[in-house]
């Protein structure tokens, strides 16, 4: 898709701002799973049940994704994102005074807004990137995912030790008001292009129009599953780190945090990186599948891991799984949204997240019952690194066959 014109102020101010709104948003979207060993206990559930949060927040991303590239233009993006923010920070202070019940209902709402964030930075960025640097920038603004993981794991278990798990979660929730009134000079730098007009939700043949252009594409096809696989082992990754490490690995607390932080910071240098090299060799496709294989090695690896194990070596291992199973999701976006029609970035970017958000929405539940059948986490990991591993042949040989 060729690239609108690029003037280098509105390119790095949105690299900048986007990629700071991510780590809030992921901050939001990530609290409760370092919470939980904490919350978990107040709530006399199981750490593990992290798994249900995970997919109803999951499960409202999908849902709030569903047309949001046509409503991030009839909007504008900066708008679509202020009210994500906003409606995700509420999430957070749903869960900071509720208990179960309270907590299931902050899952959804997280999800709501969470879910149209991706949709509408894409958008932006689709709109004011170099088309050579498409993959380098994608990639840097998805960094703050990883960056947003980090931050999570370092400071809320200490936050939490020291003044309460629901005062950590209320600060989150605070910080993305803080970010959405923060962007409002962007409006009009970004929302000048929005179609104003009906507010009306997307119709039928308005949603499902990318979805079936999409799956038309010979790479996109293929991109898809493994997108939902790719994420699905993020999923775990992020979510069951710190529980994995204090209740499989004997951890502490603050250690299991920093190990999660380990493996997201690499995943942001992993997403630098494969952006790099997919738009120096220009086959991201090919660069996906090759992703693929390190994942589907560091998460049988991962499998064999025990208490006896040198921490050093969890380290290891963790932090190639992170650089991967983290570090992918700028490239698949950034090939989403090039081949699209013009103008139309957030539609196929919308249409390939729903494949992504299934698989993150799946795989925790999936993820607690092997574990609940074989009493092991590893089980779980040997099962998902045979699904990515079948994937990323799919996608290799469609990449070899289209040259």
């Amino acid at each position: 898709m060729p690239a609108a014109p690029t003037d280098l102020r509105r390119y790095l101010v949105a690299l900048v701002s986007l990629t700071l709104i991510q780590v809030v948003s992921t901050m939001v979207f990530n609290q409760a799973s370092v919470l939980a060993p904490a919350a978990a206990a107040e709530f006399g559930v199981a750490a593990a049940d992290i798994a249900y949060y995970v997919s109803i927040v999951y499960l409202a991303a999908m849902i709030s994704t569903v047309g949001g590239g046509t409503i991030t233009r009839r909007l504008g993006p900066i708008r679509f994102i202020q009210s994500g923010l906003t409606i995700a920070a509420l999430g957070s202070f749903v869960f900071a005074t509720g208990g179960v019940a309270m907590a299931a209902l902050s899952a959804f709402i997280v999800g709501l807004g969470s879910g149209p964030l991706t949709i509408a930075s894409s958008h932006i960025l689709a709109r004011v990137s170099p088309r050579r640097l498409a993959n380098v920038t994608f990639s840097l603004k998805q960094s703050g995912v990883p960056l947003g993981f980090a931050i999570c794991g370092a400071v809320l278990p200490t936050l939490a030790l020291d003044f309460g798990w629901r005062w950590a979660a209320a600060s989150v929730g605070v910080l993305s008001i803080a970010a959405a009134i923060a962007i409002q000079p962007l409006r009009a730098l970004y929302d000048d292009e929005r179609s104003g007009g009906s507010a009306r939700l997307p119709t039928l043949a308005e949603i499902l129009e990318p979805l079936q252009l999409a799956w038309r594409d010979p790479i996109l096809r293929p991109m898809c599953f493994i997108g939902m696989l790719f994420s699905a082992t993020q999923a775990i990754v992020v979510n069951f780190t710190v529980v994995y490490a204090v209740d499989g690995l004997q951890m502490s607390y603050v250690l299991a945090g920093a190990l999660l932080s380990a493996a997201t910071v690499a995943g942001a240098f992993g997403r630098i990186f494969w952006g790099a090299l997919a738009d120096l060799l220009r086959r991201p496709s090919a660069v996906l599948a090759a992703i693929g294989a390190i994942i589907a090695m560091a998460a049988t690896v991962m499998s064999f891991s025990t208490p006896a194990w040198p921490t050093s070596a969890v380290y290891i291992v963790c932090t190639i799984l992170g650089g991967t199973a983290v570090g992918w999701n700028g490239v698949f976006i950034a090939e989403s949204a090039s081949r699209a029609p013009p103008g139309r970035a957030a539609e196929f970017t919308g249409a390939t997240q729903l494949f992504v958000f299934c698989g993150a929405l799946l795989s925790p539940l999936l993820f607690r019952t092997v574990l609940a059948i074989t009493g092991v986490y590893e089980a779980g990991y040997l099962l998902l690194a045979a699904g990515v591993a079948t994937a990323s042949f799919f996608l290799a040989r469609a990449a070899r066959q289209r040259g």
